[in-house]
């Protein structure tokens, strides 16, 4: 029998040490969110095409401009037993790449072992949440499930239902003592009597990036500056400044973030250990919603 679930974690999304995409992970979420919700395996174009594009907007990465639903709606087809299209102007275009103009009429569906895998709900919940696991840091986890609808999959339990990827001890050990067990950003460094509350180890270029444990890929942020950092609200500078996205709002931005903008963070007294211009430059082009 196949295993679908490590299919999902071994899709081609062009991991070429440089970037990945995103775009077949979020078609697939929304097609698992249809199939969850009771909707028969027969998937239009037109209709898959506009709330794509919002989900490539919102979740994908932010380095462009232009957002192409077509093309996952095409190439997921070359992931082995998951996805096969048809449409009159497919057929005809042979080895030709196809374009949006070829698939504009086109359905697609998802192969019949993998859409009577989908009718157990227990392989529905684990499929959505290591997808979600894999391809996003947990910051986007609620936020990707809300925008497809799926109230009945909180973000606990889509991170419970899956193990989660492990981080090395090692790697939160390091940065922990490097920054000195306190916020990079605003110095917090609160105790329950001896326990440290609400400081991480975060990696700046995430795992699911093709980031690394490497401590130059790591810093300490509290818990809020850590969402904020995943999510892009906040960036750093190659020379370890930090830069506040001009989109962030709301009460309390001066207190937690403003007061901040352009202000170098704290740094490792041992330069080895700073940050590695390779990681933040990364973050700034593909996560920062700068």
């Amino acid at each position: 029998m196949i295993n679908f679930l490590d299919s999902l974690a071994k899709l081609n999304v062009n991991r070429n040490g440089t970037t990945i995409s995103l775009h077949k992970p979020l078609l697939l979420l929304l097609l698992i969110s249809e199939v969850k919700k009771g909707n028969e395996n027969r998937f239009a174009y037109t209709d898959i095409e506009p709330r794509l594009k919002r989900l490539l907007q919102n979740f994908g990465l932010k380095n462009t401009k232009t957002f192409n639903p077509h093309l996952p709606f095409i190439h997921l087809a070359s992931d082995d037993n998951l996805w096969t299209i048809e449409g009159p102007r497919i057929a005809a275009s042979g080895s030709k790449p196809a374009n949006r103009s070829d698939i504009k009429d086109a359905f697609g569906y998802l192969s019949t072992d993998f859409f009577e895998f989908l009718q157990n709900s227990s392989n529905t919940t684990a499929a959505i949440s290591g997808l979600l696991i894999k391809y996003w840091t947990e910051a986007y986890h609620a936020d990707i499930l809300s925008e497809l609808g799926l109230d009945d999959i909180t973000a606990q339990s889509a991170l419970t239902s899956v193990e989660k990827s492990k981080r090395s001890k090692a790697f939160v050990d390091h940065v922990m003592d490097a920054y000195e067990r306190k916020c990079a950003i605003c110095h917090q460094s609160i105790r329950l009597g001896d326990a440290l509350i609400g400081i991480d180890a975060c990696h700046v270029r995430p795992i699911q990036h093709n980031g690394d444990d490497n401590i130059t890929n790591g810093i300490a942020l509290c818990k809020i500056h850590h969402w904020a950092l995943d999510r892009g609200a906040i960036a750093l500078t190659n020379d370890l400044t930090l830069q506040v996205s001009s989109k962030l709002n709301g009460h309390k931005t001066d207190d937690y973030f403003f007061q901040f903008d352009g202000k170098e963070i704290f740094t490792p007294r041992n330069a080895s250990f700073h940050l590695h211009e390779l990681n933040t430059s990364y973050h700034r082009k593909y996560i920062f919603a700068g």
